[in-house]
């Protein structure tokens, strides 16, 4: 990512040079980092290379992200980090974003998705769920939030109502 950065900048037919980049930050770490230190230090080199913003990975709990940040800065790293949240409906689709993120199960959130098969319900928990965290994010000084849609606009769109963002 750090050379792409690099090379973004450096391309010789741009009408204007970019004013925007962003990059990905793992407030938990990446799946196939060997620590959280090295994260730091690849977002502070994607920073350095040219990058003007950072969107995390998914994460479950917002004092994960919060201690990322504070660890970033400690570092060096100035760039605006994004918190990157998706609410979660289903059982099914949190499998799924364990095993492509590497994050560890929120038990809370899964045991409350487990403990239902009505839809409705699944999708009113994990809407409450990413809307209390935002609302945490953004009083805790978050600059802002990435919402994962993948196709559901519709529990996005509730969370940021619920949130009271919106």
């Amino acid at each position: 990512a750090v050379d792409l950065v690099a090379l973004m900048h450096e391309l010789p037919d741009a009408p204007k040079p970019l004013e925007r980049i962003a990059v990905a930050a793992f407030p938990n770490g990446h799946p196939e980092s060997h620590s959280l230190d090295h994260d730091v230090e690849t977002l502070l080199r994607k920073q350095e290379a040219g990058a003007t913003l950072a969107i995390t990975q998914l994460f479950f709990y917002a004092e994960h992200y919060l201690a990322f940040v504070d660890k970033a800065h400690a570092a060096g790293v100035t760039i605006p980090i994004l918190p990157g949240l998706m609410p979660i409906v289903s059982p099914g689709r949190l499998n799924r974003v364990l095993e492509l993120s590497g994050e560890d199960r929120p038990l809370e959130l899964s045991d409350a998705l487990a403990a239902t098969e009505d839809s409705a319900e699944r999708e009113a928990i994990g809407v409450e769920w990413t809307a209390r965290m935002v609302r945490e994010l953004v009083d805790s000084g978050a600059p802002g939030i990435h919402l994962y849609a993948f196709n559901q606009h519709r529990t996005v769109l509730s969370v940021l109502e619920q949130s009271g963002v919106r």
